[in-house]
């Protein structure tokens, strides 16, 4: 009986000390994760939107924040009211739902301007955001109040790539069409907390771990006395 007691403890103080170590080192990932978010973000080499990301699936981080390029058709336009650009000014944003060539669709970031959606092919370069997940304004007809593919979802029978795209520059037939153009900060995923906030964590979790290996000792001492 005093064989099984005394292996008992010893695999829950295992198992408890396996725990809190995990959980340190968890918390020192976050507080890695965070320092890493604070160096400004590089620049990658443009791609293909459709090597990077594809329709019926999440963006993934390594698409978020890439210039891509990508061709096809202009299907509907809408404005997107009270959208925040890089100076912290709030605009109504023209957007176009783009019938992608080989194969779904996206929503682009085109000016916040009145300006006439080209006709025919048009070749588009843009950053690859993350949808928004909050409302910007009210639902009405024809507009959008968050850059969400799911809000068009109903438009467009086809399938819907995520996310949407602040375009940099747009052509038709090599033309390149001049207008004022939208300009955004990468997204930056977050960690929420403070760097030495999760490294005082760390400490804490660690420290359980070692009063957990301690009290079996501390118990059996108590039981001589």
């Amino acid at each position: 009986m005093n064989r099984t007691k005394v292996l008992l403890t010893a695999i829950l103080t295992l198992a408890l000390m396996a725990i809190f170590i995990a959980l340190g080192f968890w918390q020192l990932d976050r507080a890695r994760s965070l320092k890493e978010l604070q160096k400004p973000y590089q620049e990658k080499p443009i791609v293909a939107l459709a090597d990077i990301a594809s329709t019926q699936s999440n963006l993934s981080d390594v698409a978020v924040n890439r210039i891509v390029t990508f061709t096809g058709r202009y299907v509907a336009e809408f404005d997107a009211p009270n959208q925040i650009d890089k100076n912290e000014k709030s605009e109504t944003w023209l957007v176009s739902l783009m019938e992608v060539d080989g194969g779904g669709a996206i929503l682009v970031v085109r000016t916040y301007r009145e300006a006439e959606m080209p006709k025919g092919t048009v070749t588009i370069t843009g950053r690859l955001l993350p949808r928004q997940f909050d409302d910007r304004s009210e639902k009405k007809e024809g507009e959008l109040s968050r850059l969400d593919p799911s809000i068009v979802s109903s438009l467009y029978p086809d399938d819907l790539y995520d996310g949407f795209v602040v375009a940099m520059n747009e052509s038709v037939d090599g033309r390149s069409i001049e207008l004022p153009r939208v300009t955004v900060e990468p997204a930056r995923p977050t960690v929420p907390g403070y760097y030495w906030q999760h490294i005082s964590y760390v400490v804490i979790w660690w420290l359980m771990a070692l009063v957990v290996l301690f009290m079996p000792f501390y118990s059996r001492w108590r039981s001589k006395r």
